[in-house]
């Protein structure tokens, strides 16, 4: 595969808990696959004690083209998180959670019009809960829709919405879909694919001559889940919104594999504790926190 092509998979990869997937609708027909592991540090948390944590992001799909104008693609992910609380004086002294998992599946589904729209739409469902969470309360459903074109050879725009029924919660989003090449070294993309955690979000990357990439980006990001039913707030409901900022080198390893290294920060983090019926009992800001990651993407 040419390496502009692995790239570009290769750009929508998340530094991000609990996406670590290639946008099927601007990926070539294949399979490919991603692994990343990553780990925030400790940071404070306001009413006391601190929190950390360290996951592995994986995923693995494939596309098809249906015919000249339309392709249809499945992908599989499995995240896994394991969080330290030490002293959660905001959560009564209790660690609110502590391994999570998400497992999900998206069948995205493309097709480009005689005019030179591309009409995207990507149904999703996924279950995201604490280990001994109740599984039938775990399932999180929803689509993003999305329409864009090439308004000049290194231009595409678009819009898009993302409806979602998450955990004892409802979320409706717009998203901005963007792909300028301004000039041979230098474009602005979206690094996130939009799915159940929040939009897409804004990357601006350079190429170098060493053959390395170097960007930039930012994104908001918020993940619901189940909490375990022997746990200190049985069948509760926790959640994790931040904005990670980050920057990234990557480079090609091979024709079809590559590696980015990730570095950042989790920004205005609020961790949040809700009853079986998504009624709040306890939310905590957290202070920033770093963060480190590496992925390897590639294609067979």
């Amino acid at each position: 595969m040419p390496a502009p092509c692995l790239a570009r998979v290769a750009g929508t990869i998340v530094l991000s808990t609990g996406i670590a997937a290639v946008s099927m609708a601007q990926s070539p027909p294949g399979a490919s696959f991603s692994i990343a592991p990553l780990v925030q540090f400790d940071s404070d948390l306001d009413s006391g004690g601190d929190a950390a944590y360290a996951a592995i992001l994986t995923s693995l799909g494939t596309s098809w083209r249906i015919d000249e104008r339309s392709s249809l693609g499945v992908r599989l992910r499995l995240d896994y998180e394991d969080w330290d609380f030490d002293k959660p004086l905001g959560f009564g002294g209790e660690q609110p959670w502590d391994r999570l998992y998400r497992a999900g599946i998206s069948v995205p589904y493309g097709f480009t019009t005689e005019s030179g729209w591309r009409l995207g739409l990507n149904p999703t469902i996924e279950s995201s809960g604490e280990s001994g969470a109740n599984f039938s309360e775990t399932l999180e459903y929803g689509a993003t829709a999305s329409v864009s074109r090439a308004v000049r050879p290194d231009l595409t725009l678009g819009l898009g919405v993302g409806v979602f029924e998450r955990i004892e919660e409802t979320s409706a989003f717009p998203f901005l879909i963007i792909d300028w090449r301004i000039n041979d070294r230098l474009r602005l993309t979206n690094p996130f694919p939009a799915g159940p955690a929040g939009p897409a979000g804004l990357e601006l990357s350079y190429t170098l001559d060493s053959g390395w990439t170097a960007g930039a980006g930012a994104a908001y990001r918020s993940y619901r889940f189940r909490l375990d039913s022997d746990g200190p707030f049985p069948d509760g409901v926790g959640e994790h919104r931040f904005i990670p900022v980050f920057v990234q080198v990557g480079r090609d390893l091979t024709e079809n594999l590559r590696i980015n290294l990730y570095a950042g920060a989790a920004m205005e983090t609020r961790l949040r504790v809700e009853d079986e019926k998504g009624r709040r009992l306890y939310e905590e800001d957290q202070d920033p926190a770093a963060m480190l990651g590496v992925s390897l993407i590639g294609r067979f």
